[in-house]
This record gives C-alpha cells, structure tokens and sequence, in this order.
C-alpha cells in the first residue's frame, strides 16, 4: 500500500495538466516499512525524451541523483516514480515493464482531454516481470 495526502496528489495533477499533451514524470520522497509506503512529498522532473515526449517519459539521471541525495540528507528515501499517461488508461506499458525496478511504486496518472484524472499505483515483480496493482490510501 502506499500512502499519499490530498496535498501531494494535487502537486501531481498539477504538473500533469501543466505538461499535458505530453507525458511528465516525478519522483515520490518519503518513507516506507512493513508493506505501506508513506510519500512525504512529490518531486517533478524533466521529461528529457524530446522525440516522444507524447507517450514516453524518460528522468534525468543528474535530477535523480540530486533528489536521492537531498532526500538521504533528510532520512528520507525516493519510493516510487509517478507519470502521465495522457488519452491512455492508467496501466503499465510494455515501455514502463522495460525499464521498472523492483520495490518501487509506480503511479501513473491517466488525464483525459487534460482534465479527467485516473490514479493507479504499481509495483513491478522481477520474477514475473509484471506489475501488480497497489492500493492507494488518499486523505
């Protein structure tokens, strides 16, 4: 399960209406332990893939390395990755199978004409390589 306040949600619908027709992506900073992972804030990145921005994102790995480093200065650890997926249903793509990392929760957040919202979390199993879906504690 994962955890995440109205605050922190709304952050999110707002970088994803703001890069609208084109995927944006984030990162989820926080805490987790005995299955509940708990997002203390959510971080937006550069889509730096330019040539399908529309329906692919890719993060820049000097802002990862940036927002690792300022959440381990704090306790803090990333715990997931949020991105759009704008006129496309919120489930894993075989684009987001190929590049997952265990452990991780994936939330991907389905916009409809730049305005209806979709919210589903995944967490991808090595083994299988599938995503299995995680259930989202809002509030």
């Amino acid at each position: 399960m994962i955890a995440i306040n109205n605050k922190n949600m709304d952050q999110i619908k707002k970088y994803v209406k703001e890069a609208y027709p084109n995927e944006c992506c984030g990162l989820l900073v926080g805490k987790g332990a005995d299955g509940l992972k708990e997002v203390h804030e959510v971080r937006a990145l550069t889509n730096i893939n330019t040539e399908r921005a529309n329906d692919r994102y890719e993060v820049d790995p000097a802002e990862y390395m940036k927002v690792d480093r300022d959440a381990a200065s704090r306790k803090l650890s990333i715990i997931g990755i949020y991105h759009s997926h704008p006129d496309h249903p919120c489930k894993p793509s075989e684009f987001d199978a190929g590049r997952a990392w265990e452990g991780y929760s994936y939330m991907i957040i389905a916009v409809a004409k730049g305005a209806d919202f979709e919210v589903k979390s995944w967490v991808f199993n090595e083994s299988t390589k599938t995503f299995n879906e995680e259930e989202i504690k809002n509030g």
